[in-house]
């Protein structure tokens, strides 16, 4: 793969991860001051169904989401052309633990949607 074909790839990526950050970011707030402020616990039972079911669902969209972006650049890290393979980016590329960033990443953002579906129930 050439240099310009690589780099364009990597940009691609790297802002599909950037896309998903805000959307979730904002979705877990507004969720948190539901949970907080809209008193969700004592609601009926289907307004906690409806909200624990948004937040299982966002998590789990996000987590495939990120693990798509993060499997994606561990391939492109295989991929590297040669005059990135011998800088000091392509050596970080290299040492990345990117198995454990998948691992990480959908361990947080499990337990960010499980701490939400506790506080609902």
């Amino acid at each position: 793969m050439n240099e310009k074909t690589w780099t364009r790839m990597v940009d691609t990526r790297t802002a599909d991860g950037r896309a998903m950050i805000m959307p979730y970011v904002v979705a877990v707030s507004a969720l948190l001051a539901l949970i907080v402020f809209g008193d969700v616990a004592n609601q009926d039972s289907s307004v906690k169904l409806a909200v624990a079911a948004f937040a299982v669902l966002g998590s789990l969209w996000t987590i495939l989401w990120w693990d798509g972006v993060v499997a994606d650049m561990s391939k492109l890290a295989e991929d590297q052309p040669d005059g990135v393979k011998g800088s000091n980016i392509g050596e970080s590329f290299d040492n990345a633990p990117f198995a454990v960033m998948r691992l990480i990443n959908a361990g947080v953002i499990s337990l960010i949607g499980l701490s939400q579906v506790l506080a609902i129930y």
